[in-house]
Order: C-alpha cells, then structure tokens, then sequence
C-alpha cells in the first residue's frame, strides 16, 4: 500500500498493529487442535481410554476458546483500523481537492474526485479490514500447519505442499491481470458518474425539451459498459474456487490412498492420518480466505492508486516560499500575457494581453461569445496560472501572493450563483464571518437586496434553501453581491452577475458601488453593451485579443468592433 495512504493511519497505530498480532495469535491457536485429535484417536479413543479423552479434550476447548477471544478482538480492532483511515483519507482528499487550481480540478473532473471521496475510499477501508484480518493470519497459520504436518507424517506433507504451490501460482496469474482490469474498470465508473452529474445538474433543460429517453439511452450505455467490465473480471475470478477445489481433491486422494498404505505397512497411525486430513481441511480453508483475501485486494489496487493520486498530487498553483501578504491597493497590470487550457501546445485563448487598470477604477469588459472575457478575469484572482507574461496585482504579481491574501481582496460574483442552505445571514457571512447586522443590511442596501429581505418573514434570519431553490435568480444573484461586498475588497469582479435584474435595479446597483465605494476597483463583465457606457472605460475583447481599451465615446470614434456590439444593442 503506498506511503501516501499509510500517512492517514495517524491516531490509529495502536489498532493497526493490535488487529494482525491478535489475528495471528489467534491462527496459530487454531493450529494445535488438529495435533490433539490426533492424540485423542491414538491415546484416548483407540486405547478406550476416557481420562486421555476427556484431557485432550479441554486442552482443544481451550485453545478454540481462545483463538475464537482473538479472533474476536481482532475483528474488533481492524474495524476501528479501517474505518478510522477511510475517515482519514477523505478528510484529507477534502483538505487537498480545496488547494487545487481550475486547472486540477478540469484535469481530473468532479465526477472522478467524488467516486475517489466515496466509492475508492470504500474499497480501500474493506481491503484494509482484509489485509489486517486475513492477510498476516493465513500465511503464517498455513507456513505452521505445513511444519506440524512434516512432524505427522513427512511423505503426506510433500502432497500437500503441492497442492498449496499449484493453486498459489494459478492464483498469482489471476491476480495480476484482474488488477489491470479494474483499473480500466474504475475509469468507466468515472464517466457513468459524468454522465449522472451532467443530467441531474441540467434536469430542467432535459425535462423542457422532453429529451429523458435520450438521456436514459446515454446513462444504460455507460452502466452498461461498467457491467461489462466487471463480468469480465468476475468470469476471470470464477476459475479460482474450480482451482481450489480441483486441489483439495486431488490433495484428498493423494493424502488418502498414502495414508491407507502406511496405516496397513504400520508406519502410520489411526490418529495421525485423522490430524492430518483435519491439517489439510484447515489449511485448504486457510487458502480459501487467503483467495477471497486477494481478489478483495485486487479490486482494491485501482482504488488506491486513484486515491494515491490525489493525494501525492501537487496542485498546479502553489504558494511561493515568503509570500506578499498585503495587497497596496486595486490596481491590475497584465504584461504581454498570453493563456492557454490545459497542457500541451493547444492553441492560446488570450495573446499578448497588454493593459494597465488603475486602482478605483470601473471597467466594463465586453466581445462576442467566445472572446475570453471570462479567461481574462480568472487570471487576476489566479483561478489558472499565465502561460507567458505576468498579472500583476497591487504593484506584485499574482504569483508572488499567499493565497489567501489574493482570494481575500477580491471578491468574484459568477452569473451562476450558488447560495447554502440555512439563512440570509449565515450566507451573508460567508464573505466575512464575524459580520455585524449593520454592516450586513450596509452591503444588502448596494447590492439593492434590503427590499426583498424586508419583506421575507424573519428578514436576515429567513430560511435558504439548497442552491437558493426557494429565491428566485434576481434575489439570488443580490445576495451573492451583499456576500461579496461586505468583504469591501480591493477588487470586485462581476462576471455577467446583473444579468437577471432590470436596467433600473442594475444602474442603481453600479452607482451604488461607484459612490460608496471609490477607492474599489470594480471589472464588469456583460453581454450588455449599454450596462458598461458609463464605466471609467472599456475593455473590447475580440478572439483572445485586446480590440480597444478606452472610454465609451473614444471607443465608438476608434473600435469597430464595439461599435457593431453597440448597433447590434441598439437595433
């Protein structure tokens, strides 16, 4: 098991060494009481004598009574072992998934990170309880099962060992191609996952265009992909329990026609060839575990090589060794940036981006679809990382700041806003946790939500549903606003955030902002032209490229492209 998983065993050692040492214990245990029916048939039953019977007898009670407290313990112990690491990792996961940039988490894809969270974790708490059960206990019971039988009887224990050597080559042959199988297995999983995300986050598109039998259609295509992978690696594992039996009997036969031999040639007793047969069912029975034991832990492998993963991963945007923890002010600079998705040499979707935005500033930016507004902003609060040029912040580079820092004094609004369950109050204070009430009725007033919260029984008490399901989008995209603004960050940014209220409430929503707060940078992204007229000035974006940067009446006398954005406002 890799380094990174057996970091999370942590404030669990105690259990994880407790659980295979009683195990075992408990296996070797279980070992003598073949050897005592062979002294209660030889010195008791065959001599008829009852005292031998009755000594021998308590002597096995004994040790099943106490391989079976062992065992028990142990069960109990591998228990809290298992599922104090399954706790562990995916609190760790947690922690690791919240450093990653965009740029990890497009990499691995949510649908992946919540199967890794629940399903791979799963897989490896039950392989953990396996191993820690069965997997110290079953070699070294079998190991001294063998030795006792080489004192029984040398011969019989070479038929044996045989059978033991052949099912465990056939198994490791097994194994090895069953663990490739479920890595593929588990990126299947994946996209049946992608698919089930997709569908039920856009249910409302699936059900307004009545496309469900559509949708059906794509979902049992992926289920039945994963079904057919994992028939695949069960009809593999179906051999095992054929091999294992096809060895117990050849190893029965064997073990019986040599035993009769000897018994009529004298060389064996009665009650040796009944221990051993009682060695060689117990030592099948421990092979049997020791199967189920690896085919769990097959399936496991994939599993925690998709966990590992995560967690040895190291995000993309990490903080520098003495980070800037201060922001001087809102100013933004991009030198020459140019920007691409992913890795590789894909095509740039910002090229040489060259602007100069000065602190207090109001600036609109608008283009096409397409045109990169959006890719333009994400690089200022460094949701992705330039592929050339630099953004500088507050005079340092985006690069140059802690986290923390950077996220802290600016402050996103998205279009599609996302609120949590609970109250108008406990949302507002995501933005800042120690809000007072004035200072959040203050933020509420500029993003103009203290009307509809007024109105709602409770006020800034009032119940939110999951998602704001019980707000309509208007009231939604204020209050994420209000969030936003009681941080009173250095820079907002509004990506397309006003676009479900009306040109009334959103040009008081800017004024509001621009008296109140002055010293505030403020970058508006919009598809509407005539929302950003009065900005301080304008960025014009065309196909990754800056078209014009300039005030509303400079950029009509000297940008095209603008102007086509404002005659097509307009008719």
């Amino acid at each position: 098991m890799k380094n990174s998983i057996l970091k999370q065993v942590r404030q669990y050692k105690s259990v994880f060494i407790a659980a295979p040492v009683l195990m075992i214990l408990g296996g070797l245990l279980e070992t003598m009481i073949p050897l005592m029916t062979a002294h209660i048939v030889d010195d008791g039953i065959s001599q008829s004598n009852m005292a031998e019977v009755m000594r021998w007898g308590g002597y096995m009670l004994f040790f099943a009574v106490s391989a079976l407290v062992c065992a028990l313990f142990g069960y109990v112990a591998s228990a809290k072992a298992s599922s104090g690491l399954a706790a562990n990792l995916r609190e760790e996961m947690f922690k690791r998934i919240q450093s990653f940039s965009f740029a990890d988490l497009d990499r691995y894809g949510v649908p992946s990170l919540v199967t890794r969270q629940t399903t791979d974790v799963t897989n490896i708490q039950t392989a953990v309880q396996t191993i820690l059960t069965q997997f110290f206990k079953t070699p070294v019971a079998i190991v001294y099962s063998l030795l006792l039988t080489m004192q029984l009887n040398m011969s019989l224990s070479y038929v044996l060992m045989a059978g033991v050597a052949l099912i465990g080559v056939f198994l490791s042959l097994i194994i090895i191609r069953s663990i490739r199988m479920y890595r593929q297995v588990y990126n299947d999983y994946d996209s049946m996952n992608d698919r089930v995300q997709e569908n039920v986050t856009g249910i409302r598109v699936v059900k307004s265009f009545a496309a469900e039998e559509a949708e059906s259609k794509k979902f049992d295509d992926a289920a039945g992909i994963v079904r057919h992978g994992f028939v695949r690696v069960e009809r593999l594992l179906a051999f095992n329990n054929p091999v294992m039996m096809m060895a117990l009997e050849f190893c029965f036969i064997g073990i019986a026609w040599i035993g009769a031999h000897q018994i009529s040639a004298g060389s064996m007793t009665t009650g040796d060839l009944t221990g051993f047969i009682a060695y060689a069912f117990q030592i099948m029975s421990y092979m049997a575990m020791l199967v189920l034991s690896f085919v769990q832990l097959a399936s496991s492998f994939a599993s925690i090589r998709r966990v590992s993963e995560v967690l040895e991963d190291e995000p993309a945007i990490a903080d520098p060794k003495e980070p800037v923890r201060e922001m001087k002010d809102g100013s933004v600079e991009f030198s020459h940036v140019c920007f691409r998705y992913g890795e590789g040499e894909g095509k740039n979707v910002l090229e040489d981006i060259d602007l100069s935005i000065r602190s207090g500033e109001m600036i609109g930016v608008v283009g096409a679809t397409g045109s990169s507004k959006t890719s333009l902003i994400n690089l200022i609060s460094r949701l992705y990382d330039v592929n050339k040029g630099s953004v500088k912040v507050g005079g340092s580079d985006v690069r140059e700041y802690d986290a923390d820092t950077l996220t802290g004094e600016i402050a996103v609004v998205l279009q599609k806003n996302v609120l949590f369950s609970g109250t108008i109050a406990d949302n507002l204070r995501w933005g800042k946790p120690d809000a007072s009430l004035q200072e959040m009725e203050e933020a509420c007033r500029m993003a103009c939500a203290d009307a509809f919260i007024a109105e709602k029984e409770g006020g800034y008490e009032a119940a939110v549903e999951q998602g704001g399901a019980n707000l309509s989008g208007g009231q939604r995209q204020r209050l994420c606003l209000a969030r936003a603004l009681i941080r009173k960050p250095r820079i907002l940014i509004l990506d397309d955030a006003l676009s479900a209220l009306d040109t009334a409430t959103e040009s008081k929503i800017r004024r509001a902002l621009k008296e109140d707060m002055p010293e505030m940078t403020k970058l508006i992204i919009t598809q509407r032209v005539g929302s950003v007229r009065e900005a301080d000035r304008i960025i014009v974006l065309d196909k990754g490229r800056v078209a014009g940067f300039d005030g509303h009446e400079g950029l009509m006398q000297s940008c095209e492209i603008y102007r086509e954005l404002c005659s097509a406002a307009e008719g």
